[in-house]
């Protein structure tokens, strides 16, 4: 009875460790990935949203997705009456979106390396308006605020990367990566509208840069 127990003992245990050292993904598996900066206040964050599906032989597609809308009202003291407040609204929205592919390659237990390029699309659109109830008075932006911040804009830009995953356990990964790409912004006409007359205080202009990038957060993440 005892040699019966031991045998079951054995193949079970054999079992649990050939299912253990299954630490990778397999095709159709989707990860949800976050920030991990274990030292910090804040340990686990988010840029956007971020996640992977994977194709199999290799082939890893990622998405990621940004929405962002903040909106501020105010009620500043009249700088001609101090019985009189004033009406001051800000507000932006932002909506990116990041689609790449990744190949994995390599034949080792718990690193998966890999590289891959990502598309960056990003835009942004601000507005806010000051009313001076003293004047009866509207003054409206949009582009921007009044005070020249959240400029409005539209980004494009295209990385090459190289990463890699260590998987602590099965489907449970760290990771790092870096890029290197091109980006160009481009920055929204700054309207200004005060009763009937509109003028322009900024037209669209432009910047461009390439070069490295980098997240110093390590990257976590958990396949399904």
């Amino acid at each position: 009875m005892k040699k019966i127990i031991l045998i079951f003992a054995i193949i079970i245990g054999t079992s649990v460790l050939l299912v253990a050292q299954d630490f990778k993904p397999v095709a159709g598996q989707l990860a949800a990935e976050v920030n991990f900066t274990p030292l910090s206040t804040t340990p686990i964050g988010l840029n956007y949203l971020k996640a992977r599906y994977n194709l199999g032989d290799g082939i890893v597609v990622r998405i990621g997705v940004d929405i962002r809308t903040h909106s501020e009202k105010s009620e500043p003291i009249n700088e001609f009456d101090p019985d009189i407040t004033d009406e001051q609204k800000m507000s932006y929205s932002q909506f990116g979106l990041y689609p790449g592919i990744e190949k994995h390659f390599g034949n080792l237990e718990r690193l998966s390396p890999y590289v891959g390029a990502q598309i960056g699309f990003v835009t942004k659109s601000s507005k806010s308006s000051y009313t001076d109830n003293n004047a009866d008075a509207t003054t409206e932006s949009k582009g921007a605020w009044l005070n020249g911040s959240n400029r409005g804009y539209t980004s494009i830009g295209l990385n090459l990367l190289a990463g890699v995953d260590f998987y602590i356990t099965r489907n449970l990964y760290l990771g790092t990566e870096i890029g290197f790409g091109f980006n160009s912004t481009t920055y929204k006409e700054v309207e200004v509208t005060m009763g009937s007359t509109t003028t322009t205080t900024d037209v669209k202009d432009s910047s461009s840069g390439i070069g490295f990038t980098y997240n110093p957060a390590i990257r976590l993440g958990f396949w399904f």
